[in-house]
């Protein structure tokens, strides 16, 4: 806005002051078109200005270029474009270009006092300074998060953020960086991001984290804020879940600032263990190879008469580091000797299956069982020659894996075999499923927790080059894939799809329809939103193999039925004929009339009804 008097005049917005002025303002582009043209012609006729001159500098100044704009978008209706979002993505392109934050500043500081006077808008309120009105519109929401990313220290974008909290918008603002610039505005977002997770399973969880790591790991400062309010309500009841969160920050943090000891160190100081325990703790955590001098000493203060808290033992970092470190043979810190690892069994039994009440004391009835168990399976083990056939040892460690902590101990024991001997090369048979992929199917049956190690495992297993012959591995990765089916049948969809659709590009495509027709021949609908895209996206890389194959009837089924489906509720994980509806996988995920897995669908079954290229 041009700020000048006199002779020059203001923009629309504003009064103009003389007749040569406001004639010098008629004669811009499009002048017709601004909004004050009407009181600003009034002004022009009763200063005595000639209507002559007037209509001669409107008609001269059109250009026209709204109805431009128009033409373009009936243009691209007859394409099937849709021009709004073609003029959002324009504009939206040259505001990121040209926004100049020191002059939106400098702007915003000699008019902050009309800002500060407007109530900040809720949804749907009567507030009408544009910046209310702005914030109303997602458009401009998305535009404003796009350029505080960018312009992180511009006044008016943060305050603008500010706005946006105010006004209820929390939930969208979750990815914003600068949303940790105010108090109020991170702490809304947090809470109700904490609120989101607390409902949220192992998929839903992954898919939301990513978002609530990046604010809360924005600096310093937030970290600290979010590992205090979340070691505090891991102690109220039923709090204990909100670890997983905590850890998933901790490697948020190390990644962007790698300082390992300033992690662990917070961690021990907001969990409140002695300095013994904690140093021995952190010193674990940090080498990743418990040393036998930290373990001594952790176990002196565990069977002493007033034992610590076992919460400070429950970290998944600790239990996969103190299991690898006995059930790993190429454990980096070295074989425990014999006389140590009573030890270091005991101490895993007792952090897995103590339960403690602030009334009564620990009760430890469960770790001599546990710690039986661990003993047993580090026995059945070290008996055996690493790479060697399991079939004698199968009884034993199927009794082991009804621990958990057993069952997580031969997991990482079945990953060394796998990928660090020639196991599978000496005996992996064709017609035989291995019995390490038996084993980690039991597994992920017998303990639920447990299906996203073995997700990762099995997922490992097939991305390992083996020296096998084509033939003989393509039938070992179809092993593989029919464990991970397995798990999409104990809740476990979402994850394997992803994953295999994602790969489906770099596999092979016998693999990918042998998926396709697994998957569809045990599900049934209703199909949420998610499914119904990936496993669209799936189909349409194959579908010129399907043609004419077993598996295209199936595929036109599945179709047929997701087109007839209802779209407007919100609908759970595709169930599976072997699994029962209350370990469905919620994914609530509500289809819309512009659905990107329909038109997907749409255009598979296009495709079927073409003749084979």
């Amino acid at each position: 806005m041009s700020r000048n008097t006199g002779t020059v005049a203001e923009n629309s917005s504003g009064p103009l002051t003389t007749v040569e002025a406001m004639l010098q303002s008629f004669q811009a582009p499009d002048s017709i078109l601004e909004r004050k043209i009407t009181d600003n012609i009034a002004g022009y006729i009763k200063e005595g200005g000639q209507p002559l001159l007037l209509v001669n500098a409107l008609s001269s100044s059109y250009v026209g270029v709204p109805e431009m704009c128009n033409l373009m978008s009936d243009w691209a209706r007859e394409f099937d474009i849709d021009p709004v979002d073609v003029m959002q993505d324009v504009l939206k392109e040259q505001l990121m270009e040209r926004f100049d934050p020191e002059s939106v500043d400098k702007e915003f500081k000699d008019d902050q006092r009309q800002f500060m006077s407007v109530t900040p808008p809720l949804k749907g309120s009567g507030s009408d300074d544009w910046l209310s009105i702005m914030i109303r519109h997602p458009f401009w929401r998305s535009v404003i998060y796009e350029l505080s990313e960018e312009h992180q220290k511009c006044k008016f974008l943060n305050f603008a953020i500010q706005r946006i909290s105010d006004a209820g918008y929390q939930g969208e603002i979750a990815s914003v960086a600068t949303a940790s610039t105010f108090v109020g505005v991170f702490s809304g977002v947090l809470l109700e991001s904490l609120d989101k997770l607390r409902e949220e399973d192992d998929v839903g969880l992954l898919d939301k984290l990513p978002d609530l790591i990046k604010i809360c790991c924005q600096n310093e400062h937030t970290y600290l804020y979010t590992q205090i309010l979340l070691f505090r309500l891991m102690k109220t009841e039923r709090g204990l879940p909100l670890k997983r969160i905590s850890k998933e920050l901790e490697s948020g943090v190390l990644e962007k600032f790698n300082k390992p000891p300033l992690v662990s160190t917070l961690r021990m100081l907001l969990s409140g263990a002695s300095p013994a325990v904690a140093s021995a703790i952190s010193a674990i955590l940090q080498s990743r190879s418990p040393s036998p001098g930290d373990v001594m000493q952790l176990h002196r203060a565990y069977t002493s008469d007033d034992p610590p808290s076992s919460f400070f033992l429950r970290d998944p970092e600790f239990f996969e580091i103190m299991l690898s470190s006995i059930f790993v043979p190429s454990f980096k810190g070295g074989m425990v000797k014999q006389d140590h690892k009573e030890k270091y069994l005991w101490l895993i039994a007792y952090a897995a299956s103590v339960h403690e009440n602030d009334d009564m004391g620990p009760d430890t009835t469960e770790v001599q069982p546990t710690y039986e168990a661990l003993l047993a399976l580090e026995d059945t083990l070290s008996k055996r020659t690493a790479g060697t056939d399991l079939t004698p040892i199968l009884a034993n460690l199927l009794v082991a894996i009804e621990t958990p902590v057993a069952s997580m101990a031969l997991l990482y024991w079945i990953q060394f075999v796998i990928t660090e001997t020639s196991y599978i090369e000496t005996y992996f048979r064709s017609h035989e499923v291995p019995v390490p992929l038996l084993l980690i199917e039991e597994m992920a049956y017998k303990h639920p927790l447990q299906q996203t190690a073995v997700f990762a495992t099995l997922v490992n297993f097939f991305e390992a080059p083996l020296e096998l012959n084509p033939e003989i591995m393509m039938t070992y990765r179809k092993s593989i894939l029919e464990r991970m089916i397995y798990l999409m049948q104990l809740n476990f969809a979402m994850p394997v799809l992803d994953y295999i659709r994602v790969r489906a590009r770099k596999m092979d495509q016998s693999l990918s329809m042998h998926f396709v027709k697994r998957v569809l021949e045990m599900v049934s609908g209703p199909y949420s939103k998610k499914f119904i895209e990936g496993m669209g996206q799936m189909i349409q890389e194959i579908v010129e193999v399907i043609k004419k194959t077993e598996t295209e009837p199936i595929v036109r089924a599945w179709i047929e039925e997701v087109v007839l489906q209802p779209v407007d509720v919100e609908m759970q994980s595709p169930p599976t004929s072997t699994s029962s509806s209350s370990t469905h996988e919620t994914l609530a995920a509500a289809a819309s009339g512009n659905d990107s897995g329909l038109s997907t669908i749409q255009e598979i079954k296009k495709r079927l009804e073409e003749p084979r290229r």
